[in-house]
């Protein structure tokens, strides 16, 4: 995605989350968006067909979505203002703004083998100290990392695997 799209489903997604009062609030509509969002994957092809006026797409949302006046209102905005490819990364956006809100992280965790609820609970606790936030960890298995675990943050990569470890010490080696 270009970026300036990137920039105007932010714009969007601050908008949709400045309709919330608190996070109980914030985050009931943005599991209503996203089952939204859900939703309309199905009828994607319709949704993004140029010979369907604006009007008729945004009457189907709102008969579509009829249990949420605000989610079917912000996509009808996205569907008037000709950006409805846009609601999956204003999905994601209001996630992230949710989550800064909740003072929460997403971490995706990467390790060579399936970590126990024990090894879990100690790499959440983990990332939450590091970050300054609850974690919200997703975990992954690759064993090409050979043992250890590669954390993402946002940003940020703490790359603490075996794999890792080897690649750092044969670049000193073959100094």
């Amino acid at each position: 995605m270009k970026s300036a799209d990137r920039i105007l489903a932010r714009r969007y997604a601050r908008a949709f989350d400045a309709l919330s009062q608190d996070g109980t609030e914030a985050a009931a509509r943005f599991e209503a968006l996203q089952q939204a969002a859900q939703a309309l994957h199905a009828v994607r092809a319709y949704m993004q067909d140029p010979a369907v006026s604006s009007a008729e797409k945004s009457a189907w949302v709102c008969q579509l979505l009829q249990g949420d006046k605000v989610v079917s209102g912000f996509v009808c905005a996205l569907v008037q203002a000709k950006r409805y490819y846009l609601l999956d990364c204003c999905v994601e956006e209001a996630g992230q703004l949710l989550d800064a809100r909740l003072g929460r992280v997403r971490a995706r965790v990467r390790t060579a083998f399936a970590l126990s609820d024990e090894q879990k609970r100690r790499v959440e606790e983990a990332l939450g100290r590091f970050s300054g936030k609850q974690a919200c960890v997703q975990y992954q298995t690759d064993p090409a990392l050979l043992g250890g675990l590669r954390a993402q943050l946002g940003d940020v990569l703490i790359d603490g695997t075996l794999k890792r470890q080897f690649e750092k010490l044969k670049q000193e080696l073959t100094k």
